[in-house]
């Protein structure tokens, strides 16, 4: 006897919840409505009194006349809407989506964060989808993403930690690097402005005053990262944006102007290369060899090298000389 009043509490708490979430957007509700809405398997009488109940527990819900004798039911609009909305289909299918994406930072902080983000919105389930659900892991079997080249950053935690609370607190840091270019460590102070994914790696944008310039420093290379007790200000016109214009990718000295650069990719990778946007300034030209020809105004760099060899015997460089 106890169990059926148990179940018949969760019901009801349920048909609450449901109601209030129709009524927080803004709807209004009948008792003919909800009828419908709960597929005629809640007695009229019992959803007449939900909404007294509501209405009894200093819910502000407002009535008017509705057809006939039929009272309709909303929520007074300067009401807090507390309630949220429901997740529906497409939506939980997106979030298995971004969990296969947040593999790049597993084993880390980020992880955990993002896996109980994910935990959490999907408690907004609508119960329709509790059935499918139930049947098979909804969505799993869908999406799946692959990693080559990455950087495995378990062991970085506490630098990519540091680096979130140096951001969110505006913490001048001091920081200990291991550049590629150099054997031993470099030590400097520095802004840290946010933590950047690119190809496979993350890197800590980071402004150097003592410079005056950003840089991009890779997470797996910071030996630590150690939080001053001084704030910095921050740059209220920073923009990544702006930092990476004239480059391709995020490398590239700041002292370096753009120069036009003219590729011709022959006919067998002519149509991969054009099914993906490679820069803002980027122009390309179908000949009628089948070769496709792009140019794009960018900074010379070695990101900029790097993608050009490659493509191999696949391109060929007309301008400028320099990358010949």
């Amino acid at each position: 006897m106890v169990y059926i009043i148990i179940m018949s509490e969760i019901k009801q708490i349920e048909r609450i919840i449901r109601i209030l979430q129709r009524l927080s957007l803004g709807g209004e509700v009948t008792v003919n409505k909800l009828y419908d809405y709960f597929e005629k398997k809640v007695p009229k009488r019992t959803l007449q009194r939900d909404l007294v109940e509501l209405s009894s527990a200093n819910v502000p819900l407002v009535t008017k006349k509705g057809h006939g004798k039929e009272q309709v039911w909303y929520l007074d609009s300067n009401y807090l809407k507390f309630i949220p909305s429901t997740m529906g289909s497409q939506e939980l299918l997106a979030s298995y989506f971004l969990e296969k994406l947040g593999a790049v930072a597993k084993g880390t902080p980020l992880e955990k964060d993002i896996l109980s983000l994910l935990d959490k919105s999907r408690q907004l389930i609508s119960p329709e989808l509790f059935e499918v659900m139930d049947d098979q892991r909804f969505g799993e079997s869908l999406f799946a993403a692959t990693y080559i080249g990455y950087v495995d950053y378990s062991s970085h935690s506490q630098t990519i930690e540091q680096a979130i609370t140096a951001i969110k607190d505006c913490r001048v840091c001091n920081f200990k690097y291991k550049p590629t270019w150099k054997e031993k460590e470099s030590e400097f102070d520095g802004n840290p402005y946010m933590i950047l994914y690119h190809k496979g790696a993350l890197y800590l944008v980071t402004h150097l005053p003592d410079y005056d310039n950003y840089v991009f420093l890779p997470i797996q290379r910071i030996v630590n990262i150690e939080l001053t007790r001084e704030n910095f200000a921050r740059n209220p016109d920073f923009s990544l944006d702006k930092l990476r214009e004239g480059r391709f990718g995020i490398f590239g000295h700041e002292d370096l102007k753009p120069e036009k650069v003219v590729l011709k990719f022959k006919k067998e990778v002519a149509e991969i290369v054009a099914e993906k946007n490679w820069h803002p300034t980027q122009r390309l030209t179908n000949n009628k060899d089948g070769s496709l020809t792009l140019e794009m105004k960018v900074v010379i760099s070695d990101e900029l090298r790097s993608w050009i060899g490659g493509w191999l015997d696949y391109v060929n460089v007309i301008k400028p000389n320099k990358l010949k």
